[in-house]
């Protein structure tokens, strides 16, 4: 049997660092997709002894979901929990894992240790997937807006036709590039105005173009 042990440091106070734990809403731009992957959304309650599912989809498009269970918290300083996954690359059995915030210097060293593993691959597919998720929380710890599927799902749900969506996804997409918010609101005006005068058909097929270029399924797609 095998166990993880990796560390990092942040130039924030474990404080800061625990706040993008502690908060929910920083917690979802960091905790939970596989190395290139997505988080899709969290059931249940994260809370001290409460069972709870983070579903994500993998780098292949495939949903997994870990399930885990907060054994323990230390405010400002870190937590202790048990997970697994349902297969893949991470398998399926429950490991323990101690995540912990010390300072150190002008900051704090991050400690994650993990096991016992039934095999090194094991060892070594968790190990990227901490550099995946532990290099997010350094980001946003730092206070870098990291992007967030959950956020940008939520924000493009009242755009449900595909011309909407591909709108919204440029709107989103400048907005994170810094486009000052005058020109974004001239932006979207211009775009939902006009978009809305798209003859009906039109619009039915620009948007089976966009979805089958998205899929890239047919000959000459993207």
């Amino acid at each position: 049997m095998s166990e993880l042990s990796m560390e990092w440091w942040v130039a924030q106070s474990p404080e800061r660092v625990f706040a993008a734990i502690e908060d929910p809403f920083q917690m979802r731009r960091w905790y939970g997709a596989v190395p290139g992957g997505q988080r899709l959304g969290e059931e249940g309650a994260a809370e001290s002894g409460e069972p709870f599912r983070v579903n994500v989809l993998d780098a292949k498009g495939v949903l997994r979901s870990q399930t885990g269970r907060i054994l323990k918290v230390f405010p400002g300083r870190g937590f202790l929990m048990e997970l697994a996954w349902d297969g893949g690359e991470l398998g399926s059995e429950t490991t323990r894992l101690s995540f912990g915030l010390e300072p150190s210097g002008e900051g704090t060293r991050i400690e994650v240790r993990q096991g016992p593993f039934s095999s090194p691959e094991l060892v070594e597919a968790y190990r990227a997937y901490w550099e995946a998720n532990v290099g997010r929380l350094l980001r946003v710890a730092s206070g870098e807006a990291v992007p967030c599927f959950e956020e940008f799902w939520e924000e493009s749900g009242g755009y449900v036709e595909p011309l909407g969506l591909a709108a919204y996804t440029v709107l989103a997409g400048m907005k994170a590039a810094g486009v000052p918010p005058e020109t974004l609101a001239q932006l979207e005006e211009t775009l939902y105005t006009h978009l809305a005068r798209v003859p009906e058909e039109t619009a039915g097929v620009l948007g089976a173009v966009l979805r089958e270029r998205l899929r890239g399924t047919l000959p000459g797609g993207g």
